[in-house]
């Protein structure tokens, strides 16, 4: 549907079709786009707990946890992780430790722009535990004004482009200045929920397609500069999504029936599947002949690759 706003130009908002439901993912970069770059180990595991990597004998009487925090395979930087009272902030690789001389505990980690995330741990005598964290955004009932410009990298002149503006929900706008706001917008940007914003500029004509990641807090404004190199590559507006269907033992399941927000996809007789969707959650149904049906979900970032990795439990 079209909003209007006192400006001159319009801007589309796109409701996205999806549940919410948390997943566990990593992420690597689309080999042949702008957002390019090194592969990111690790795997998404629908519906499973978060993975305990390793476990070693402690030299003292405390129970200790460490690991990391990231979204989308990227280190969260300043999350607070707490255990029974204990307090720690991740450093710049999103890492934390923290300790405690309960045999149960609660792991708890929150950021400012993500989802509260937590697990219940249960400690053996003198135990180490790594646990590492995959945080889902959220957003705030207030609101933050986002700007956006689109300039030569040493700055300069606004250049003519489209703009689209991913959060909690999607804004697109043609910018012929070059930005939001522009001569004729009153002087504002746009009202947007508080929390992380991604900012995809394309259709510059001579230039590459353009990217920025900024948070908005409630009541501030926000700039989000995407620095525009000549050339024509592009960031395309889906993701893909790709990985397999497996059992209990981790061996592909044949005959598996999986369905990304609400449509099949086909998947291959060793259980792998490969198919584009749009930015944004998206619901996941998959089932077999001879297993338990299971349902989560994916979330999809335009111009990378998701890998899913989907567990099945015989019935």
């Amino acid at each position: 549907m079209t909003v209007s706003f006192p400006y001159r130009y319009q801007y589309t908002k796109i409701m996205p079709e999806c549940s919410r439901v948390s997943l566990e993912h990593c992420m690597r970069y689309e080999r042949r786009t702008l957002l390019k770059g090194s592969t990111l180990a690790g795997a998404s595991v629908l519906g499973l707990p978060a993975t305990v990597a390793s476990r070693r004998a402690a030299a003292d009487a405390e129970n200790r946890v460490a690991g990391t925090v990231s979204y989308f395979g990227e280190p969260v930087e300043d999350a607070v992780v707490s255990l029974e009272g204990v307090d720690e902030t991740t450093d710049e690789d999103g890492r934390y430790k923290v300790a405690t001389d309960a045999d149960e505990a609660r792991l708890a980690v929150e950021a400012p722009g993500y989802a509260e995330w937590s697990r219940e741990i249960d400690f053996a005598d003198d135990e180490a535990v790594t646990v590492n964290a995959s945080l889902g955004r959220a957003w705030g009932d207030e609101t933050g004004e986002l700007r956006v410009y689109a300039t030569e990298p040493e700055g300069g002149s606004g250049i003519p482009c489209r703009i689209t503006a991913y959060g909690d929900e999607v804004y697109q706008a043609d910018a012929p200045e070059g930005g939001i706001p522009d001569s004729g917008s009153w002087d504002r940007g746009l009202r947007v929920s508080e929390g992380w914003w991604e900012v995809r500029i394309t259709d510059a004509a001579g230039y590459d397609d353009g990217y920025d990641e900024v948070y908005v807090e409630a009541g501030e404004t926000e700039l989000a500069w995407a620095k525009l190199e000549e050339g024509d590559a592009t960031i395309p507006a889906t993701g893909r999504v790709f990985g397999r269907v497996v059992d209990e033992q981790t061996q592909p399941v044949e005959n598996a029936t999986v369905r990304i927000a609400g449509e099949q996809v086909p998947v291959d007789d060793d259980g792998t599947f490969d198919v584009d969707r749009e930015h944004g959650q998206h619901a996941v149904e998959a089932e077999a002949p001879g297993y338990r049906p299971l349902r989560g979900g994916v979330l999809v970032r335009f111009g990378r690759e998701t890998e899913l990795i989907v567990p099945l439990e015989s019935e």
